[in-house]
């Protein structure tokens, strides 16, 4: 049996963009169902000290100081995972795992991620992976840590670090000093093949000759001997095997590739979107490793969207709301004949932008946030029941 949208759902009919007028919102010439801000079939929830609170929306969530994102509480990375869970980094606080139901679990550990940005959400093994970083320029005073806490930025200092579902606790597996890292160093981004990782290491301090400040980057590709599962908290030789590597390898990845170079479903997902809008597209597998980047259009001047495709369903959601989906939802009947459906989230505050989702059973879940330029003050998610949008 095939479903069909229902007809009862009020829905909005836009055309394609005119005279060559870019916009910011990504606006296909196909009926958009429209969420309203506040109906049965989805709840938002917001950040607060150190956990999260159900609220009525957005803009009536406690007040948060504007943060550069780096030190702010957001979530910086979603993906669904191979288990069926859906899975959300939030920084400085932890991971919620929703394990196909629409309340999560929270596993947080103030001590291992106050001090760190928490992003770079990856599987490996089956099990979920993050990476631990610092800012040099909004998070200078790091340099104060004890350097046998585990925040610190001793040799000890965690960088990959385990998510367990089953103890809901987090196992820090390599740490900077298994990477060679220096005190004056930091790993200011890294990409995960599967197999390799490659990242971007920024030294910023003073040149030993002149004694002035210095600020440059060497590269490193490295892997585990061992599954990361396996591997100690502690700083150990032969953990890691590591080598010299160009700065290309690195930025290879990190490129978008042009949207034509994308795979064919997210190019039927998203054919609704006239040529005429610019946009880039961060594409994830559950339980995958590092995302993949797609740019319509030039790169740095589009909106932005992020996209799952899975072995059943594929969704993208955009900066302002707007979702894609074809398929079926934890192993329903396929939505439409398996042609793209879209809808509308929730219309947010200006300001406030979508970011990173995840799908667990029929909630879809989506981060939102208060953007001012690079800072992030509010933010929190939404929990959408996609059995209510299109199987009553």
């Amino acid at each position: 049996m095939i479903i069909s949208i229902l007809a009862s759902v009020s829905f909005i009919s836009e055309g394609c963009f005119g005279g060559g007028e870019k916009s910011s919102s990504a606006v296909p010439d196909i009926e958009i169902m429209q969420i309203p801000q506040r109906s049965g079939d989805h709840f938002w929830y917001s950040f607060v000290n150190g956990g999260f609170v159900q609220t009525s929306l957005p803009q009536n969530s406690a007040i948060q100081s504007m943060k550069p994102w780096t030190e702010s509480v957001r979530i910086s990375d979603a993906d669904t995972g191979l288990d069926g869970n859906g899975y959300l980094l939030v920084n400085h606080i932890g991971a919620l795992v929703f394990e196909k139901k629409a309340t999560p679990t929270l596993i947080n550990d103030r001590q291992l991620l106050s001090r760190s940005t928490a992003s770079n959400l990856i599987f490996s093994g089956g099990n979920a992976y993050f990476t631990l970083s610092r800012n040099s320029l909004f998070n200078s005073d790091s340099d104060e840590y004890d350097s046998d806490e585990p925040g610190s930025i001793g040799s000890n200092r965690p960088y990959l670090v385990r998510i367990s579902t089953e103890n809901k606790l987090f196992y820090p597996c390599v740490t900077y000093g298994d990477l060679g890292i220096g005190s004056d160093e930091e790993i200011s981004g890294s990409y995960f093949d599967g197999t390799d990782w490659i990242s971007s290491i920024k030294f910023d301090g003073r040149d030993d000759v002149t004694g002035k400040e210095k600020v440059s980057f060497r590269y490193i590709k490295w892997n585990s001997l061992r599954d990361f599962a396996a591997l100690s908290a502690q700083t150990q030789d032969g953990k890691i095997s590591s080598e010299e590597c160009v700065e290309e390898q690195y930025r290879a990845p990190n490129t978008p590739s042009p949207f034509s170079a994308a795979p064919l479903r997210l190019r039927e997902l998203l054919s609704p979107i006239p040529d005429s809008f610019d946009f880039t597209v961060t594409l994830r597998v559950p339980g995958g490793d590092s995302p993949r980047y797609f740019s319509h259009g030039p790169i740095g001047s589009s909106t932005n969207a992020n996209a799952i495709i899975s072995d059943g369903w594929i969704c993208a959601v955009f900066a302002d709301g707007t979702t894609y989906f074809a398929g079926a939802v934890d192993g329903r009947n396929v939505i439409n004949n398996g042609k793209t459906v879209a809808f509308r989230l929730p219309r947010l505050p200006k300001n406030y932008f979508y970011s990173n989702f995840c799908i667990s059973g029929d909630c879809l879940v989506v981060g939102w946030e208060e953007n001012d330029f690079y800072k992030t003050g509010r933010s929190g998610f939404i929990t959408v029941d996609m059995a209510e949008l299109f199987y009553k």
